[in-house]
């Protein structure tokens, strides 16, 4: 029988430590790729859909003894105007949604409510599920629904 020899396992010279360059250019590369996931999800995060710009009809003929309705149709001009706002009252552009608008334009707190329940009973009018304007507002995907209810609400009074 031959004796076999086992071959003594690759001895590893001691890591040395690395020089403050490399640590720095290891964490620029770390930092570099972090950065650019940051970016990645901002943009992501951020991205808007562009809202197509509305034209508002002709005006609705008020008498002067319906208040509730002029304020509604100025609610109406006023969202096309101040441009309209899907989850926020006023948004970090100055876009307002449809309550907002017509807060601004009420003179006292009944005019507000009332306007409030009118554009409520026109938006119920077209879908009976909806909880409230708020809710229904940020289901819309542009300007046209809200003003046109706003519309609507005003042909109500």
């Amino acid at each position: 029988m031959t004796a076999t020899r086992t071959a003594a396992a690759p001895t590893r010279a001691a890591a040395r430590p690395l020089t403050l360059d490399e640590k720095l250019a290891l964490a620029g590369l770390t930092m570099d790729e972090r950065l650019g996931g940051a970016g990645l999800a901002f943009d992501v995060n951020t991205a808007s859909t562009p809202i197509p710009d509305v034209e508002i009809g002709p005006p609705i003929l008020v008498a002067d003894d319906q208040p509730i309705a002029r304020l509604l149709e100025r609610a109406a001009r006023r969202l096309t105007t101040a441009r309209w706002s899907r989850h926020a009252a006023v948004d970090s552009t100055g876009a307002i949604c449809p309550l907002h608008a017509i807060h601004l334009e009420a003179g006292n707190d009944r005019q507000e409510g009332e306007a409030r329940t009118l554009l409520l009973q026109a938006i119920r009018a077209e879908d009976r599920t909806v909880v409230s304007i708020p809710h229904w507002n940020s289901r819309q995907s542009g300007p046209a629904a809200p003003i046109r209810m706003l519309q609507a609400a005003a042909r109500l009074a």
